[in-house]
């Protein structure tokens, strides 16, 4: 999903390796503190990016950059981090169906994060 999403936003105009490369700076973060420093760029970027695929990109940076985390507490964040950013984007769908693929990927994360946990 993560390539096919990247490709969207990519046709769409926008281009991906900012949040990328803020993501990747994420999961090197030496502390929360940090972590938290630096999301509030990844935020900022990400809000920028349209939703091609039912899928919040930032959510799918997040979830993809979780598994280079190398300290286990950067982990958690940034999975707590992607299940706010697709719960966001599956409260703003417009249609059931819509909200149900968008909801696959808030249940996909919340996996994730207990085995995290």
């Amino acid at each position: 999903m993560y390539d096919h999403t990247r490709q969207g936003i990519i046709k769409a105009g926008f281009n991906p390796e900012i949040i990328e490369t803020i993501g990747n700076s994420l999961a090197s973060a030496k502390n929360i503190q940090e972590a938290e420093e630096i999301f509030v760029s990844f935020e900022l970027e990400a809000e920028k990016l349209p939703w091609p695929q039912d899928h919040d990109f930032g959510a799918l940076v997040l979830q993809s950059e979780s598994n280079h985390a190398t300290i286990h507490e950067i982990k958690c964040f940034l999975l707590t981090k992607a299940i706010s950013r697709a719960q966001w984007c599956a409260t703003c769908s417009t249609s059931g169906g819509e909200g149900l693929a968008r909801s696959q990927h808030v249940n996909e994360l919340k996996a994730q994060l207990l085995k995290c946990n």
